[in-house]
């Protein structure tokens, strides 16, 4: 029978009578204080990111005001650029980083059928360390050289080559940055061997429920990536603190090389992305495959597409690189060969929903998310095409690449991470999130997306540069300036009812009360009772294939009219 989404004030369905299978009893929740629960260490990661979520779009805002209008005065060319860096480093690094650790955190335990994490107390301390660096970063603003932070998130110049700067704004903004890295490595640690050694009886690694994969393959590529900018990081404290003259300072005769330090970051910082990319790729995975009503058209094909853009996003960090002129076919190769897999993952979710046995819950929130997701990928794949095979280079030094990054790394990704909220909430908290202002942000989200960063390849075309903070009133990049800006209001608007709406339904408890399976769902977080108890589990259901619920409900379908959901 068709589902449909509760809203708050609606009475919560009954409860499916699922036939549970005696097993052997899951992994307990082990010592410790009922903090170390990882239900609750993702939520106080969930509510960092949130947090700077918020003070990235509001940043956003002023940049866009600045640019809304030719010869605008709202900000000086340092404090348009100052803005920049923040923006972008609250963006990647204390907003999309704690964010997805955050839902895996809670989700990765429960849908291997594990107790618990491996190691409970590093996960809080990882939480701790990535609240430590974002209170550092933010402090940075407001130290002495604050505003003369102008180097983007990549950290260029003027830091690497920065002698003669001085303050304490660019000590505090790299060892908050390092900070929230090592809690990353901390915790992609501790996930990848839960992962490992506390699957349940019968989960093999082929039977991995495909978010678990990604966050497993995210993981990887998080051990090997965030070690190296944090090396980056420091190199960047004894430049700065001691005169050490590694980028810095550079004569005929010796000193540093300013140009070691974007080939340093971007080595990591690359493929870095791709690894909070691939999270969202195996959240929009499950809601496909659940609304769909049947398993993933190709589970191991999904499995292979996901691991395949885990080992090929190391292939094109040197497309970032200007000063790579010379090997830039190899590296715009590698920068293709990546999108491959995601096109595939991509392929798979429409060929899964082409057979989809009930049209109408493609209207439902996750499921609206998860379309929007698609499209807006879309447009970020034929971008980074387009920009592999430029032959100058000159797409990575306009607004091109901003358009691209946005429209296949950060809006993917916040897209993808509000359609797991909404996915996984009931779950997690044991409230609805509501369905009404869910479907809202849908439209917010998508739409804002899509206006506020197709103009940016349209102002690469027209050879608009990056970090532009004015320009003359009878230039032609007025027009699609002033659509980014509107689009960016857009975008705010949806991160607003996002956060409103987990506020109401779940802060406070003003979303419909969820049952145990409210979307019949295929893996085994849906067998706990929602929210789950410490420990998780007190039995588990045999596990024959990759969807173990899918796999009860077929073999014994429950009595008519009793679905989850069922209105």
């Amino acid at each position: 029978m068709a589902m449909t989404e509760t809203s708050p004030g609606e009475l919560a369905p009954d409860e499916p009578a699922v036939p549970q299978e005696a097993a052997p009893p899951a992994p307990t929740a082990g010592p410790g204080a009922a903090g170390n629960d990882h239900k609750n260490v993702g939520s106080q990661y969930l509510g960092m990111a949130l947090m700077f979520l918020l003070a990235g779009g509001v940043v956003a805002l002023l940049m866009r005001a600045q640019l809304a209008s030719p010869d605008a005065d709202l900000l000086n060319d340092r404090e348009y650029r100052s803005l920049l860096t923040f923006h972008g480093t609250f963006s990647v690094f204390l907003f999309l980083l704690p964010a997805w650790i955050g839902v895996a955190t809670a989700i990765v335990p429960l849908q291997i059928g594990a107790g618990r994490l491996a190691f409970p107390r590093l996960q809080v301390l990882a939480m701790w360390l990535a609240f430590s660096g974002g209170a550092l970063v933010t402090a940075s603003a407001f130290a002495t050289g604050g505003r003369r932070l102008i180097s983007g998130w990549s950290l260029a110049d003027p830091i690497p080559e920065g002698g003669a700067f001085r303050g304490e704004a660019v000590e505090f903004l790299v060892i908050g940055i390092a900070f929230v890295l090592a809690g990353a490595v901390l915790a992609a640690a501790n996930l990848i061997t839960t992962i490992i050694r506390f699957r349940a009886d019968g989960l093999t690694m082929r039977r991995v429920p495909l978010f678990t994969w990604s966050v497993l393959v995210s993981g990887i590529v998080t051990l090997l990536t965030a070690p190296v900018l944090i090396g980056g990081m420091g190199m960047l404290y004894v430049d700065h603190h001691f005169g050490a003259h590694i980028f810095s300072g550079f004569t005929s005769s010796g000193g540093g090389s300013p140009v070691l330090w974007p080939r340093l970051f971007w080595f990591a910082a690359y493929p870095f992305l791709f690894a909070l990319l691939l999270p969202a790729l195996g959240a929009v995975s499950e809601v496909v495959a659940v609304f769909a009503r049947r398993p993933i058209a190709d589970h191991a094909k999904a499995v292979a597409a996901l691991t395949a853009v885990g080992v090929l996003a190391f292939a094109g960090w040197g497309s970032e690189v200007p000063t790579l002129q010379d090997a830039r076919w190899l590296f715009a190769a590698g920068a293709l060969a990546v999108l491959a897999p995601i096109a595939s993952v991509v392929l798979n979710w429409l060929l899964t929903l082409k057979d989809a046995e009930d049209r109408s819950l493609l209207r439902s929130t996750p499921m609206m998310l998860a379309l929007g997701f698609v499209a807006v990928l879309a447009a970020g794949l034929g971008a980074s095409a387009v920009s592999a095979v430029d032959a100058t280079g000159d797409l990575h030094a306009n607004y091109w690449q901003v358009g691209q990054q946005h429209l296949l790394f950060f809006a993917p990704a916040t897209i993808g991470f509000v359609a797991a909220v909404h996915y996984w909430g009931p779950k997690w908290w044991g409230r609805h999130l509501s369905a009404g202002v869910g479907k809202l942000e849908a439209l917010l989200l998508v739409g804002g997306s899509l206006l506020a960063f197709l103009p940016a390849l349209v102002l690469g075309l027209q050879d608009m540069p990056v970090r532009t903070s004015s320009y003359p009133g009878d230039d032609e990049w007025q027009a699609m300036n002033a659509a980014m800006s509107l689009g960016s209001v857009v975008l705010v608007l949806g991160v607003l009812a996002f956060v409103l709406n987990l506020l109401f339904s779940v802060v406070l408890k003003r979303g419909t009360v969820a049952p145990t399976d409210p979307w019949e769902g295929h893996t085994l977080e849906w067998f706990a009772p929602s929210p789950p108890p410490r420990h998780n589990f007190d039995k588990l259901p045999e596990v024959r294939s990759a969807t173990p619920l899918l796999d009860l409900r077929t073999a014994e379908p429950a009595p008519a009219g009793a679905e989850a959901g069922e209105a």
